[in-house]
Formats: C-alpha cells, structure tokens, sequence
C-alpha cells in the first residue's frame, strides 16, 4: 500500500468525508510529485497525518475536540512581511497547520478556547530539514511547513506566557488573504511590461515587412536571453536567501517553555 493510499484509508477509518480525502490526497500527491520530497518525511507518518486531519476536520475520533469549532483560512504573503504577518495573526489565534504546494499557508483558529501561537523563520536546506526541527524542540517549537529554503515553526504562546496566551474575545477573520509588497510586484510589473513591448516590437515588424529579420533576431536571441536570465535568477536567488537568512528574527529565542506545558 501506497503512502496515500494508507492516508486515504485511515481517514476513512476516522470519518472523514470521501469529498474531503479526494482534494486533500490530490493536492499532497501533486505537491510530492512537483518537489520529489518523501511523502513520509515531508508530512510524517501517514495515521499520524490522518489523525490530525481528522482532528482539524471534525470527523472520527476527533469529533469531541476542539476543531469542530475551528474556522479555517488560507493565506499567502511574500517573504518579505511573511513572518511579521504570521506572528500578527498567530496573536489573534490563528495556527498554522501546514504551507501548501503553492505557498500559501493553511491556517485554523478554535473559537471554542482560542490561544495565541507565535512562529518564526528559518533559511534551512531540504537535507538540513530534520537536525533543524530536532534543535528546536526543547523551546517548544514544532514545525508547521518548508517553501524553497525557508523553513517554518511554531508553538502556542502557552509554552511560554501561560493563560495570559488565552484570548477573550477574538478579533474578526482577516478581511484579505494576500499580503504581498512591492519586492513581489513590482519586478513582476516590470517583467510583463518587458513582454508587452517585446510582443508589439514584433507586430509592428511583420507589418511593415521585417517580420523574417525580427523572426531571426529573436531566435538567436532567445537561447542567450535564457543563458543570462538562468544566471540572473540563480544570483537573484542566493542573494535573496543570504538576505532572508539574516532578516529571520528569532523571537522568544531565550525563553524556555513553561514547566508541564
């Protein structure tokens, strides 16, 4: 039995909707088969996964737990403010279960007893992934998803604060899901616009007769385009992960958990 497979049945076992496992088994399959991650390590053992599923479902065994009154929300913000974003919303009560294959991140809040989470962030490689998690467990963090090199944890400000984490009256559910700023935008502005021009260069050439010597242009131009930009986009990318692994704050790094907690 496949790993999805064993997940598909163990939620079944727990109640789970047969409308729920389908998308949920599709999108865990696609993410795997995109990143050529280990199913097993990416997501842990599939009954763990179904039970915790399950859990945040309000289905099967976890029916008397709190997520039969968990509202959900998936959200996305570039890593620019993601972590400053997820600590603000940890504060009003919102966990994070997992980052999906787009990004984005999948989020519950329990309105029966919501408390707040804190997160933070870390530049961690894939075969780093395991030791990184091992590390922070004694502060009381657990991971809660990986997106490229940047590597996400949590844990209930509980851990730390005690019952001044509870939260009395939460606030409303955030009235946007994405978050993102200009170092996101605006080079994605700039590089449509290089397309667009590009685009109406070639029109106005095959209408005023010159379309075969532009035809040629671009083909020999689009092999050293492709060249330049691959080195471009492979600097841009080490720049930005050197940049984003001094920016990870460590919030909370000094305070141990609460004893019992």
């Amino acid at each position: 039995m496949t790993y999805f497979e064993e997940l598909a049945d163990g939620l079944r076992r727990l109640g789970v909707a047969e409308d729920r496992i389908g998308p949920l088994v599709d999108e865990l399959s696609g993410h795997v088969a995109e990143s050529g991650a280990d199913p097993e390590e990416e997501f842990g053992p599939a009954v763990r996964f179904a039970a915790e599923f399950a859990e945040g479902a309000g289905g099967g065994a976890a029916a008397d737990g709190p997520a039969a009154d968990a509202e959900r929300w998936v959200w996305s913000a570039d890593a620019s403010v993601d972590q400053a974003m997820m600590n603000r919303f940890g504060a009003q009560g919102w966990e994070i279960e997992r980052v999906d294959h787009l990004g984005r991140f999948v989020s519950r809040r329990d309105l029966a007893s919501p408390t707040q989470w804190e997160y933070r962030r870390d530049v961690v490689d894939r075969r780093e992934r395991a030791a990184h998690a091992e590390a922070l467990a004694p502060d009381g963090w657990e991971p809660c998803g990986h997106w490229l090199f940047l590597a996400y944890s949590k844990r209930p400000l509980a851990a730390v604060a005690g019952p001044a984490a509870d939260i009395e009256t939460p606030a409303g559910r955030p009235g946007r899901s994405y978050y993102f700023t200009r170092e996101l935008w605006v080079p994605l502005a700039v590089s449509a616009a290089c397309l667009g021009v590009a685009g109406g260069l070639l029109a106005v050439a095959f209408t005023t007769g010159g379309g075969g010597n532009a035809l040629r242009g671009m083909l020999f131009g689009l092999p050293v385009g492709l060249v330049l930009g691959g080195v471009g986009a492979f600097v841009a990318y080490r720049r930005k992960r050197a940049e984003y692994a001094r920016a990870s704050r460590r919030p909370h790094e000094s305070r141990r958990p609460r004893e019992g907690a």
